[in-house]
Parts: structure tokens; C-alpha cells; sequence
């Protein structure tokens, strides 16, 4: 997927004389969706695995399920170089989702949307693909699904935004930058990605004390 350009949070180029630069924007949905977005590595069950994450609350992290799954140790990388540590707090009960609470205090939170978004949303992702640079894809909401295996699973998102390993628990954002989704897989059939909606993330936030379970074994 080509990668958005550069924040430009380094020095801004001169302007030729007589010619006035736009200004860059220090709150634009794209820049603050990668200041949110989160490398993740799992290491557990005999493995490493990569993906990605999202920042809901300054010390809350939300990612898959699967991604935590069996974690004696999981790391996180952020935009500007630093790095924490995190443990799973619980799961969702049957979507793909599970809260992890970060060591250190997140300076910058994700807004989560209140409503699912319609078909033909537009909307990008953002994530580590196969663990590599961190990068942005624009895409549209195509439908959404019910996951046979998975009966009582939320409805699922099917996106146009290419989806890679690496991408799982990234966020998919709005234009506005609000958090309408997390990306867990791939449909093989179609090739589209495919995301749990806002909603089951404002679920899981909402009962973190009172529903979930603990993190799975190794599967």
C-alpha cells in the first residue's frame, strides 16, 4: 500500500522569496491517526508475532484477541521512537478484541465514534504491515457480514483499504480521525480486510469491569 508522506514535524522548507507557504496542520486526522497507532510485538507460545494497536485511554491500548493470545511479554513501539511494555487486561467475550494497559502514560488518546459507519464510508487504515514501517491506506466500507463461525460475534466490516499481515489490531479511522473500526484479518475468498466495528470496541470499553475474560492460552 504507498505510505502517506512524512508528518513534516521536522524543520519546514524556506519559501521563495514573494511566495507564501500553506501551513502545515498540527491536528489533521492523518498525522494524529499515526500518533495513536501502535507497533505491537507478542512474544509467547514459542513465537513473536507483529501488529499493531491503537490508543483509546492514556493508559489503554486496544488490539486482537488473537494478537495477545498466550503473550508472556508484549512490546510496544510508537511514532516517535519510544517504547513501553503492556499486559493483557481482558478480551471480548466473543469479538476479536482485547484491552492491554500500557506501562507509561499515552500523551495522545483516539477519539472511538459513537455510530458504526454506513457502506460506502470512506475511511483509511493505519498500521505496521509485516512489521515494517508504519503506513496509510485509504479504502471504503463495502459492506458488512456475520462471521458463520462466530455467531455471536458483532457484524463485521469488509474494506476496500488493503490489508496485510501486520495490519491486525490497527485502527481504521474516519475523515474525521474517530476510530469506527480494528482490522483482525483477511477474508480469503475476497481478498477485502475485515474490521470489528466501532461499537464492539465501545462495548468492550464500557463493561471492562463487569465483562471479557482473561487472555487466552496459547492457541
Amino acid at each position: 500500500a504507498p505510505e502517506a508522506p512524512p508528518d513534516g514535524d521536522g524543520d519546514a522548507p524556506s519559501a521563495p522569496a514573494g511566495v507564501t507557504m500553506p501551513a502545515v496542520r498540527a491536528t489533521s486526522p492523518e498525522r494524529l491517526a499515526r500518533r495513536v497507532t501502535v507497533r505491537v510485538r507478542s512474544l509467547g507460545c514459542g513465537r513473536i508475532g507483529t501488529a499493531s494497536g491503537v490508543a483509546v485511554g492514556h493508559r489503554l491500548l486496544v488490539t486482537n484477541r488473537h494478537v495477545v493470545a498466550g503473550a508472556d511479554r508484549i512490546e510496544l513501539n510508537f511514532w516517535d521512537g519510544t517504547a513501553a511494555t503492556a499486559r493483557p487486561t481482558i478480551v471480548a467475550v466473543a469479538d476479536d478484541l482485547a484491552l492491554v494497559r500500557v506501562s507509561r502514560r499515552l500523551p495522545t488518546v483516539a477519539t472511538v465514534a459513537e455510530d458504526d459507519p454506513t457502506r460506502g464510508t470512506r475511511v483509511f487504515v493505519v498500521g505496521f504491515p509485516n512489521g515494517g514501517r508504519q503506513s496509510l491506506a485509504w479504502g471504503d466500507v463495502v459492506e458488512y457480514a456475520a462471521l458463520e463461525q462466530h455467531p455471536d460475534a458483532s457484524p463485521v466490516m469488509r474494506l476496500s483499504a488493503p490489508i496485510v499481515p501486520g495490519n491486525s489490531g490497527g485502527p481504521v479511522l474516519d475523515s474525521s480521525g474517530a476510530v469506527v473500526g480494528v482490522v483482525f484479518g483477511i477474508e480469503t475468498a475476497t481478498r477485502q480486510g475485515l474490521a470489528v466495528p466501532a461499537s464492539a470496541v465501545v462495548d468492550l470499553l464500557e463493561r471492562q469491569q463487569d465483562r471479557g475474560e482473561p487472555a487466552p492460552g496459547c492457541p
